[in-house]
């Protein structure tokens, strides 16, 4: 691809402030996200020059690098021609890092020269691999992984462990190393260390590291640290390292009674090699184990006291007497700091925190140890932080704790009994609420003992089967305190879920429980559920309580979390039937809510819309309109324009026409209306437009906001300003389509309801003023024989004209 062959400085030449853009072919020679230096089109062949050519980026914007300026170019890491999936073995001897790759690959450094910190690269083909070696910089790290057809070298200012390490196992004789990942062949080389010369062993892979946890050394053999693979140095021939495309084997060649290692097997599977031995005799022998090395501690000579107290430490843990041993842990660390480093120190103070309920932010970043025990333990770290906030994010973190937790649960049966009595109940409860299917398998091959009966209850809920809630219910009647306020929790979500009880009853039990759940570390929790059960019951008031007195005591960020607090506001705002007597002390609620999540607008327009509601129940227009103002800023579209037409009806009620104008949206223009495409103003508000004006004593300006309209409604304020105006011909001609609309619908009724008859009357009336003799003979013609049966049918005659007595016009 390349014009000089596979050149090593096509790799990651990167400076963020000058790197440039580069043609589409040129950048797809490196991974994404990387770029080179300066201009590659002297790199690229011909046929690759031109193909580069069509949509060039143009250079001249780049600082240009004289030739004579004595300035050494910088990279920020190296990309390694060496192939699709090619397995490597990478590791430092003193500042120098050595990458062994299988396969040959022709490599040109030359490139690279006086390209800092890179100037001291060389590449060797040897036989069927090719050996890379750089010179780090002083004070860095290098970190090497695959990236496209290739590896990436970089260097960091200190070491980040890796999270993929190699798993150490024994299989009978031999010690196995397997990678976390199946992503390639495994490859086996001898190779010469180019340093001292000694015979080394590489196993090469990609992915995998040897950490200094997994370091061992045998009769003959050394197993070394590594980036990358597996380094063995070997000084006796009968040394072997093999492969099954799976995990690689250390071995000795042919039959021998000498043991690999000189401290013989490995220790089972799921034990850590932390060297802290947590199986034990029965308590009354690991009380006088603990007697004896009191006494062993406080009569030992200054060079072997620390050692001393770290065995009394051991002793301490075995019997679960936690406060001991963050005693004699703290006491020995403050003589000897230095021992913090140790792997039986790290692993007694994971103890420590477990058994004492601590939440240690320092113990998090302990990840020496790959094997199920070393996991187990630091899941059970994980286990002691509070669970707050919800979400993916917190399930994931929930999910990957009892992960750890069930991956080493079975090396807890070998515990002494104390510990085992203290730690398995929380481990499996973990792993039955929060861990996978898998993980609960786990949990389910356990032997059957009093410690997992719970965790196997709750695991039964999560698996579905059909005596899950038997099984609950027979404990909660457990008489363990520790028990029977867990089990109940359960049975309550259960019932909950499966509507098997009225939500309220759901709601009023959890919280009659709450001093047991807060007891066994589940008050969040069964708050949270009682929260629940009160929304589903449609209890909005004892669910919004509940809201704030959980963050009282846990803090306003992720308790309960916003969906929550969202239904529990729409259910307020949308509560059609609220008594008068609870109206009170809702609007207290509400106004302490406001306070909640205060930026949110969705959330706070359903809270102005419930306190409105509650201060119309309560009769108080003035904190009605108040409330209203408000809701106006947060509102847009219909829901706006409603909320106005409320607000300028109570201005209008309380005489405020100064008010009424402010909250009335400014005039359109006068011919919008009648412009290609214009919309007429909405009925409501062209009513409130002219009740203001009426209320003005402005009876032409008040009529003109009605001019065109058909509107039932706008029919009726017309013919009442034409009443007020004394304009009994127009009031006439504003009524009859009014009333015969209404009419249209009761023509066959025996009698007319009471606002049909009211306009009957008003129409006469008005006619009558108007002198307007066919409007009456039709009104008569058409209700006379159904008015004669109405209480009005005497006013309806004298109107019509059956009575001498007839008004004067204008009267």
């Amino acid at each position: 691809m390349l014009a000089r062959g596979c050149l090593f400085a096509l790799a990651m030449l990167m400076l963020p402030q000058t790197a440039v853009a580069l043609p589409p072919a040129a950048s797809a020679l490196l991974p994404s996200g990387w770029s080179f230096l300066n201009d590659p089109s002297p790199l690229l062949s011909s046929q690759e020059r031109g193909r580069a050519s069509v949509g060039r980026t143009d250079f001249s914007a780049r600082p240009v690098m004289q030739a004579d300026e004595d300035v050494v170019p910088s990279a920020t890491g190296l990309w390694l021609p060496l192939g699709e999936m090619t397995p490597v073995a990478a590791f430092q001897n003193g500042r120098r890092l050595l990458i062994v790759a299988a396969g040959r690959h022709v490599i040109d450094t030359a490139g690279l020269t006086n390209v800092a910190p890179f100037e001291g690269v060389s590449a060797r083909i040897m036989a069927d691999v090719t050996a890379v070696s750089i010179l780090c910089p002083e004070g860095s790290s290098p970190l090497i992984r695959p990236v496209g057809h290739g590896w990436t070298v970089s260097f960091g200012r200190q070491s980040t462990p890796s999270p993929d390490v190699m798993l150490l196992g024994q299989d009978e004789g031999a010690l196995t190393f397997t990678p976390p990942r199946e992503d390639g062949a495994l490859f086996v080389v001898t190779f010469r260390d180019p340093d001292s010369g000694r015979r080394l062993l590489l196993g090469l892979s990609r992915s995998g590291s040897v950490s200094g946890d997994l370091i061992r050394r045998g009769a003959g053999f050394e197993v070394r640290p590594s980036l990358m693979g597996l380094v063995i140095a070997a000084d006796a021939d009968a040394i072997e390292l093999r492969q099954n495309g799976k995990q690689f084997f250390l071995d000795r060649v042919g039959p021998s009674d000498t043991p690999l290692l000189a401290g013989g097997k490995v220790a089972a599977y799921g034990a850590s090699d932390a060297g802290v031995a947590l199986a034990g005799s029965p308590p009354e022998g690991l009380r006088e184990s603990v007697r004896r090395a009191q006494i062993a501690a406080a009569m030992a000579s200054a060079g072997q006291r620390f050692d001393a107290r770290i065995r009394l430490a051991q002793a301490a843990a075995r019997l679960a007497n936690g406060a001991l041993v963050s005693q004699v842990l703290q006491v020995a660390l403050e003589d000897q700091p230095e021992g913090s480093t140790r792997k039986d120190v790290r692993r007694l103070r994971q103890i420590s925190a477990v058994l004492n309920g601590r939440a240690n932010p320092s113990l998090l970043s302990e990840e020496e140890g790959a094997t199920p025990e070393d996991q187990f333990w630091r899941g059970m770290v994980r286990a002691q932080f509070p669970i707050t906030g919800e979400g993916p994010d917190v399930d994931v973190q929930r999910t990957r704790t009892a992960s750890l937790i069930a991956t080493g649960l079975p090396s807890v049966s070998g515990y002494s009994e104390p510990l085992r009595h203290r730690l398995l109940p929380v481990a499996a409860e973990w792993v039955a609420r929060y861990g996978t299917a898998k993980d609960r398998g786990v949990l389910l091959s356990l032997p059957s003992v009093p410690e997992t009966v719970l965790a196997r209850a709750l695991a039964a809920v999560e698996t579905h089967a059909l005596d899950a809630r038997g099984q609950l219910e027979t404990l909660a009647h457990d008489p363990s305190p520790m028990v029977w306020p867990v089990a109940s929790e359960a049975a309550l979500r259960f019932d909950f879920e499966k509507n098997a009880s009225p939500a309220k009853a759901i709601g009023e039990r959890v919280d009659g429980l709450m001093p047991a759940f807060r007891m066994v570390g589940r008050e969040r929790e069964a708050r949270l559920l009682s929260i629940d059960a009160f929304i589903k019951g449609k209890e909005w008031r004892t669910a919004q309580q509940d809201v704030q007195d959980g963050q009282a005591v846990y803090g306003k960020a992720g308790f309960p979390g916003h969906d929550r607090l969202l239904v529990i506001a729409r259910g307020f705002a949308e509560q059609k039937d609220i008594e008068a007597k609870s109206a009170l002390a809702e609007v207290e609620l509400l106004k302490a809510a406001m306070t909640i999540e205060p930026n949110d607008p969705t959330l706070q327009a359903y809270r102005l819309k419930a306190l409105e509601r509650r201060y119309a129940v309560l009769g108080l227009p003035e904190a009605q309109r108040t409330v209203l103002r408000g809701l106006l800023q947060k509102q847009q579209g219909p829901e706006h324009q409603d909320t106005m037409v409320k607000l300028v009806r109570l201005d209008l009620d309380a005489k405020d026409l100064s008010a009424a104008l402010y909250d009335l949206p400014a005039e359109n223009p006068a011919d919008v209306s009648v412009l290609p495409g214009g919309q007429p103003e909405a009925l409501e508000v062209s009513l409130l437009r002219a009740e203001v004006a009426r209320e003005q004593h402005d009876l032409p300006k008040a009529e003109h906001y009605l001019i065109g309209r058909t509107e039932t409604q706008a029919l009726k304020m017309r013919a009442q300003l034409m009443e007020q105006a004394k304009d009994w011909v127009g009031a006439v001609s504003a009524l009859k389509p009014v009333i015969d609309a209404a009419w249209t619908g009761h023509k066959e009724a025996s009698a007319l309801s009471s606002d049909l008859e009211a306009l009957v009357l008003e129409l006469a009336g008005d006619a009558s003023r108007a002198h307007d003799d066919t409007t009456l003979s039709a009104l008569k013609r058409q209700y006379g024989s159904l008015m004669e049966r109405s209480a009005s049918a005497g006013v309806f005659k004298l109107l019509v004209g059956e009575s001498s007595a007839k008004p004067p016009a204008g009267g």
